[in-house]
């Protein structure tokens, strides 16, 4: 058994090197038994190859699926972390429009109240002015009763005679 890969080996050299013999001359030279040893170990060894070629393309491929997670991952986070500060951003800016509508709540209320006072105190100044021109209407009426009767008054005396006259 230990013939055999010397055997290979030395037919694989001849196959590589120019004698001028054909492999195919040595295989058939050995005959069946030597040429199935001879093609199972060229067999083994196509398969050893395959399976580097395959090793290295697998190892390619986790190295490209490595770099590609990688990429993904680090796209992920950015996207992560810009949606945190819009979210934050977002959160700041309703916080500012609910500060501004509260500092303009408060100050509608106190201009309503400032409003309401002024009515207030408008309503009062009315009815005083109200009760002014009652009383001066009443002094008008006061007044047009005293010119009448005083004019009513003089016309009555103007009508009869005097007294000295009534007492000659």
């Amino acid at each position: 058994m230990n013939e055999i890969p010397t055997l290979a080996q030395l037919t694989e050299t001849l196959a590589e090197s120019d004698i001028g013999s054909p492999v195919t001359n040595l295989i058939s030279s050995l005959g069946t038994a030597g040429a199935a040893v001879i093609v199972t170990y060229y067999f083994l060894n196509f398969l050893k190859g395959q399976e580097q070629g395959q090793k290295q393309i697998v190892a390619q491929f986790e190295e490209y699926h490595g770099e590609s997670q990688r990429k993904f991952q680090e796209q992920l986070d950015r996207l992560a972390d810009l949606q945190e500060a819009s979210q934050q951003n977002f959160q700041e800016q309703v916080s500012r429009i609910t500060e501004s509508q509260n500092a303009i709540l408060r100050q509608s209320i106190l201009a309503m109240k400032a409003i309401e006072k002024t009515t207030e105190g408008s309503a009062l100044t009315t009815r005083g002015i109200e009760k002014t021109i009652d009383s001066l209407q009443l002094a008008v009426r006061i007044i047009d009763t005293v010119v009448r009767q005083s004019i009513g008054d003089r016309a009555k005396e103007s009508a009869q005679p005097p007294l000295r006259e009534k007492c000659q």
